[in-house]
């Protein structure tokens, strides 16, 4: 009976044995046990004449699993598009995690750089977003030309591909965004050294003549030879020459004649001139603004000489009384509450 009993003690214990030291057991003064959490690998040690148990980490896992490969303090591993280093803090604490963003070449990218993709159409961020290290892509906001984005409405020159014409310097480019979405860039006109004509308008060459900018074919781009005539402007059935000046008495503004456009230089009331842009006090209690296309009256008071017209642009009514104010230091602007143009 007493064998039996013995047998029994020995065969528990052996069991109890095998279970404390199964890899898989987790009690604190098992031999030599190693085990990763959270990418660090750690192992229990006995140190010193007493056998202390002690907590020991090795390195860092970037598997996340317990195997004979793993970093020591200073290494570092690419996985999943980033860089990650093993280090080891001033206390003896380690850390795996993110230092550096890897691109689509493999090449490192540090906190805060940036690559462009796709031809420059896609940038690449490298950051810290939230206290983590993230990529970001995001679409340009402009057009992408040598190194450059330019953004929406912006002009720039690129060089003449295949050359129609050998007096063009370049092509003047514009970057679009229609209906809101991606961006693209047009040939919008010609460039003749300092100079840049727009498609369908008109320039002159070093040497006096007079040429205008056509498109050739998609994309290109040359100059056309034409006579000063051809840049006269019309204007009340009456023609003017290019770069002619006159006084519209009507209209009270100083002309003149541009490469075929009729560009208002100024305003004139009495015998005042006025540049562009410019406000005065003007009798019947109004404000008077030289506009670059019309001219503005802003009033205050109900004028009884004026009345509602049709749509085909009638007079307004009498303007020929009006005259600057004396004082115009001392008048205060109106507001907006009545404006008409004529």
């Amino acid at each position: 009976m007493k064998s039996v009993i013995l047998l029994c003690l020995i065969s528990f214990q052996l069991v109890e044995s095998a279970a404390v030291f199964d890899r898989n057991f987790t009690k604190p003064y098992v031999l030599k046990k190693t085990w990763v959490q959270n990418f660090i690998k750690f192992q229990y040690i006995f140190e010193g004449n007493q056998q202390k148990p002690k907590i020991v980490p090795l390195g860092c896992s970037p598997t996340n699993v317990d195997s004979d490969e793993y970093l020591k303090p200073g290494e570092t591993s690419v996985e999943h598009d980033f860089l990650f280093s093993c280090e080891e803090g001033e206390d003896g604490v380690l850390n795996y995690e993110a230092t550096a963003c890897i691109d689509a070449f493999g090449e490192v990218m540090h906190p805060g750089e940036t690559r462009r993709l796709s031809n420059g159409t896609v940038v690449l961020h490298c950051n810290i977003y939230g206290g983590a290290l993230k990529k970001v892509v995001e679409r340009a906001a402009g057009c992408y030309f040598n190194e450059t984005i330019y953004s929406e409405d912006e002009k720039w020159i690129e060089p003449q591909i295949n050359p129609v014409d050998s007096s063009i310097d370049g092509r003047l480019m514009q970057c679009f965004r229609p209906h809101y979405s991606y961006y693209e860039s047009h040939v919008v006109g010609c460039v003749i050294g300092k100079l840049g004509v727009l498609i369908g308008e008109f320039g002159q060459l070093l040497d006096g003549t007079y040429v205008k900018c056509v498109e050739a074919e998609l994309g290109h781009v040359s100059l056309k030879p034409v006579d000063v005539k051809e840049l006269e402007c019309e204007m009340d059935n009456k023609r003017f020459s290019h770069a002619s000046q006159w006084t519209d008495e009507k209209k009270g503004a100083n002309m003149r004649c541009n490469y075929g456009h009729i560009v208002k230089e100024s305003c004139v009331i009495g015998k005042e001139t006025l540049s562009i842009g410019q406000e005065v006090p003007v009798s019947r209690d109004c404000i008077f603004l030289c506009h670059p296309q019309t001219n503005v009256y802003i009033c205050d008071n109900y004028l009884q000489e004026f009345e509602i017209v049709g749509q085909e642009g009638d007079d307004l009514g009498p303007i020929e009384s009006n005259r600057i104010a004396a004082s115009p230091g001392e008048q205060k602007k109106k507001s907006l509450k009545s404006v008409f143009k004529f």
